[in-house]
């Protein structure tokens, strides 16, 4: 069973369920796994989209990266002031005057600036370094710096980290999702089907059960609306029962046959 027959099984043809459910582990893997990384791709198109509407890497780092230098241990800048008690953070580059730490006392997280030191804290660790020890002489500017984010190696270095931690991030986030139905499917049937089936096979459940309701928090998503995740763990839920009572059913047939 291919992995396109597999989806369609698992979206509507709940009387092919227990055939799913006896799948080997080796197919229902494989599913999970291009699943997994099709949903990611589709979730992140719009993103993509965004990042190449706004211009891509050069315009994002001519907006957001202010003019400055370091040379000869000095450094400047055009002056940023950012305050939000809300986010507790504290953003002060000055240098054209003196700053100090005190400017910062009342914020968790702080990047304080001026012509000889920056001051740094995240409400555990304070740090303070100075930029005569920075740069050994050489001098450094946001062109410098605009340069290295806007190679190719660094996008491809950048892309490449950012796809591995979001795939690593959904896969921990998705295994925990069918454990937690496989548990709530093993209730299901100690208390209602009653169905001869493995803690293995329940996994194997989950796996497909989780399919539609995941397609459609997608597609809501991508329309721009809300969607409630208790919707989509009650189909699921659902799709859950429905698997185990025609499981039951199938293993009665079988059971008859011989």
């Amino acid at each position: 069973m291919n992995f396109f027959r597999q989806l369609t099984t698992a979206i509507y043809k709940f009387e092919s369920y227990p055939m799913l459910m006896r799948n080997k582990a080796s197919k229902v893997i494989g599913y999970l796994i291009i699943f997994t990384i099709l949903s990611a791709v589709i979730s992140l198109a719009p993103l993509g989209i965004k990042y190449h509407q706004v211009g891509g890497m050069k315009a994002i780092t001519d907006k957001y990266i202010p003019e400055f230098s370091l040379s000869g241990g000095k450094f400047k800048s055009e002056k940023i002031d950012i305050a939000s008690q809300e986010s507790g953070l504290r953003v002060l580059i000055d240098t054209d005057g003196d700053v100090n730490e005190g400017m910062a006392e009342n914020y968790v997280f702080y990047i304080l600036a001026d012509s000889d030191d920056i001051y740094i804290g995240n409400g555990i660790q304070k740090q303070q370094f100075h930029f005569a020890d920075m740069n050994n002489g050489e001098s450094i500017t946001s062109d410098d710096v605009k340069a290295v984010l806007n190679s190719r190696a660094f996008k491809l270095m950048f892309a490449g980290i950012f796809a591995i931690s979001i795939l690593i991030s959904l896969f921990i986030g998705t295994l925990m999702n069918i454990l937690m139905l496989a548990l709530i499917a093993n209730l299901i049937n100690m208390a209602f089907t009653k169905a001869q089936v493995k803690f293995g096979q329940l996994m194997t459940l989950a796996v497909y059960a989780r399919t539609f309701p995941n397609i459609l928090a997608l597609a809501v998503g991508l329309a721009g609306f809300s969607y409630s995740a208790i919707i989509t763990w009650g189909i699921a839920i659902t799709y859950i029962y429905i698997g185990l009572k025609n499981y039951k059913k199938s293993s009665g047939i079988i059971i008859a046959e011989l």
